[in-house]
């Protein structure tokens, strides 16, 4: 059983053509891929997009006119064989109603299920890891099933979208995935650069802004850290924290934890937005992760890159190549409060101009590398 929410499509022609789009939040698909899907309802294609059913309220979204939802019931973050079963044959009986041309297929769920599903219909399809989260970090039972599963959905799949090329590496090292499958996006998923413009960052006060999901893995203690020195130092600096907290996650910081250090002074939280535009409009920010998770290349980095936001974070993939330490930014340690303490002194010390500088220098590494018509120009050749 699924809800399809359909809107016809205009001619008999379209139908022959579907694409779906298989996620685990609606909010992903359309914040990450609008893009892609946009184009190729341009060309033509009828395009459904399958998303679970009762979802958080943050990570449910729009669907815009022209497209089809199908609401799944999926468990996101749990790891219930019964559950994963179910979702599994859901997805094997909607591939086969819908015959679409194509599938692609993005977080560990649809990956998995989803292209085994496909496999199992006749229908090509692709998978993205976005990064290398929880499952490829550790050693635990349930890591080394999913790992497992996996290996059998990749063997399922025609083509596999890795955003690193230390992703690359680790998926060839623990041997998850035919090489000649495997599809390197070397400037991520891209960013809109018209949607994302440059804007004017100059100010007196500084804001260092955290964006994303709120877990200590992303460096939450160590940008907290760095708040408390800092503030200490400098009157006209304020550390703001821009993000939903996932208490799925095995490492999310608690809601308690978060209200104590906002009710300290020590930071700000501005909760989730669904547009950040707003936010990397205001002047002064200098977009601030020091993550240690596996990411894929990271989003929220791209898009400060592209409005011109200097950035501060780690010298690890998915977020290192975002900055060129001392040109838009600085990069520093992982793990390392005392290194980022040092960068945002440095930050806090340039003069206008230099910063003016930084500024300019992340749109034209967002020109040279982040374009999402390059990104388009690769599904297009995957179809």
């Amino acid at each position: 059983m699924y809800t399809n929410k359909y809107a016809n499509p205009k001619n008999k022609d379209m139908r022959k053509k579907k694409i779906i789009f298989s996620d685990n939040t609606l909010w992903a698909i359309f914040n990450f891929r609008g893009n892609v899907i946009k184009h190729f309802t341009d060309k033509g294609y009828e395009v459904i997009v399958i998303a679970p059913e009762m979802e958080e309220s943050e990570m449910q979204g729009s669907v815009p006119d022209g497209i089809r939802l199908i609401q799944v019931k999926m468990e996101r973050a749990k790891t219930n064989p019964f559950s994963d079963i179910a979702y599994f044959f859901r997805v094997l009986r909607i591939y086969h109603k819908e015959k679409p041309v194509y599938i692609f297929h993005y977080t560990i769920k649809p990956n998995i299920y989803g292209s085994i599903a496909a496999k199992l219909n006749g229908i090509r399809s692709s998978a993205m890891m976005a990064g290398l989260g929880y499952a490829f970090k550790n050693d635990s039972l349930v890591s080394k099933i999913a790992r497992g599963l996996y290996k059998i959905g990749m063997k399922c799949t025609e083509n596999l979208f890795l955003l690193n090329k230390e992703n690359l590496s680790d998926i060839l090292r623990l041997k998850i995935c035919n090489p000649k499958k495997i599809t390197l996006l070397k400037g991520g998923e891209g960013v809109d650069l018209k949607h994302f413009g440059y804007t004017d960052n100059s100010s007196d006060d500084i804001t260092f802004l955290f964006i994303g999901r709120i877990l200590f893995e992303k460096g939450y203690n160590e940008f907290v850290e760095c708040a408390k020195q800092i503030k200490k130092e400098y009157a006209n600096v304020r550390f703001e924290i821009l993000g939903t907290l996932d208490p799925t996650y095995p490492n999310s910081v608690s809601k308690e934890r978060l209200e104590e250090d906002v009710q300290s002074g020590t930071i700000c939280y501005a909760g989730f937005v669904k547009d950040v535009r707003p936010i990397y409009a205001r002047k002064g920010i200098v977009v601030t992760l020091p993550s240690f998770y596996g990411e894929g290349l990271n989003r929220s980095l791209m898009e400060a890159c592209a409005t011109g936001k200097p950035i501060i974070t780690t010298d690890i993939a998915g977020c290192r190549e975002t900055v060129e330490d001392g040109i838009n930014g600085y990069c520093i340690p992982p793990r390392d409060s005392n290194a980022l303490i040092e960068a945002v002194r440095k930050y806090m010390n340039l003069t206008d101009e230099q910063r003016r500088k930084m500024s300019e220098a992340s749109r034209m590494l967002a020109e040279k590398r982040f374009d999402i018509d390059n990104v388009i120009d690769i599904y297009d050749r995957i179809i």
